[in-house]
């Protein structure tokens, strides 16, 4: 009988390639139509993921030459977290009746600043953006921002639920992975898998929080030094954009400078603000955070850009803060699967993958 002849590799990853694009549409509009139920949950696993590596950092500390016990660690980093939510929730209640109170006193301080624009810029110019700030109803939007209180304060607690069941079942998951894979090799790659998915969000999710944190307290300082209205909330929405690739640098240094200039008569308070925050802020971007970082999270920055627009569209301003651990989660996947390498390698910064394993 003659011999077949032997198939070349691409025989092989046709196949997959068929299937990918196949099923990205089927998983696309179930992402954009189950965002409901799925932001709540990515939301929770990744703050579980950075509880982990809150917990990694306090048990490689060692007090009198001896490590934190794991048992403190893990009460720590929980501990953390969930103070880190309810501090959001006071600075949130406390400055939200003041913010409502602040709206008039703006509006008639904007009104004074447009008279100094007409004179710069014309009349034109400057009625053309008050028509279309005047259709823009902002009473009609803080109502309907207050009316959704009740759904975001749902949706928090959701997350807390999820996160207290993934902490409760944190130690049964591994033996159930063994029990669900046909054989103990198989257990073993998944698990790799997963620890290489895990190391790299941690890595990210902790690097991010740690010089956001640094960002949000300097922002803190400032604001607090020119005397600006709603410090606090500034800086906790300095911390928040810090987790969004390059757009949140330019909303954390754009807002509070707005506000500055809406605020004061005097523009030194919004030149501090601008130029005092804004080179803190690049100083902690592009020094602090590279030395932190260094070569670990090796992505490419269009991708980043890419994710970023994608996960926005489908998950709004949500997406925009889970796109780099999404695309975190895909290129460790994608490397470990032989016919998707070359989509991690198009994910990476410079071809190298953070995994050699395929299958």
């Amino acid at each position: 009988m003659p011999k077949h002849p032997s198939q070349s590799p691409a025989s092989y990853a046709m196949p997959t390639w068929f299937m990918v694009v196949l099923t990205a549409p089927i998983i696309i509009g179930l992402l954009y139509f189950g965002r409901d139920f799925l932001i709540p949950l990515a939301i929770a696993l990744l703050l579980f993921i950075l509880t982990a590596a809150l917990v990694d950092r306090i048990d490689s500390v060692k007090i009198a030459g001896r490590p934190v016990p794991k048992w403190l660690a893990r009460i720590l980093g929980t501990g953390i977290i969930f103070f880190g939510f309810a501090a959001i929730a006071v600075i949130l209640s406390n400055e939200a009746e003041e913010f409502v109170e602040a709206i008039p006193r703006y509006t008639a301080r904007f009104q004074d600043l447009t008279v100094r624009i007409e004179s710069l810029l014309g009349a034109q110019i400057v009625g053309a953006i008050e028509r279309s700030i005047a259709e823009v109803e902002i009473g009609s939007w803080i109502s309907g921002l207050a009316s959704s209180a009740s759904g975001i304060l749902a949706t928090f607690s959701l997350i807390l639920l999820y996160l207290a069941f993934l902490f409760a079942e944190r130690q049964s998951f591994a033996a159930k992975l063994e029990l669900m894979a046909p054989d103990k090799s198989s257990a073993s790659h998944v698990s790799s898998v997963l620890r290489s998915i895990s190391e790299g969000v941690k890595q990210y999710m902790w690097i991010n929080a740690a010089t956001s944190a640094m960002s949000g307290a300097v922002a803190y300082l400032i604001f607090e030094l020119v005397g600006l209205d709603f410090a606090a909330t500034l800086a906790l929405i300095v911390f928040l954009v810090g987790f969004i690739p390059n757009i949140g640098a330019f909303i954390g240094v754009a807002l509070p400078s707005l506000l500055a200039l809406l605020q004061f008569d005097s523009w030194t308070p919004f030149l501090i603000v601008l130029i005092g925050y804004g080179a803190a802020d690049q100083i902690i971007a592009n020094v602090v955070q590279p030395a932190m970082q260094g070569k670990s999270l090796n992505l490419s920055t269009f991708m980043v850009m890419v994710s970023l627009a994608f996960w926005g569209t489908i998950w709004g301003g949500i997406g925009a803060f889970l796109a780099v651990p999404m695309t975190v989660l895909l290129m460790i996947i994608c490397s470990d699967i032989a016919p998707l390498r070359p989509l991690a390698i198009l994910f990476s910064g410079d071809g190298k993958l953070p995994t050699a394993q395929t299958r």
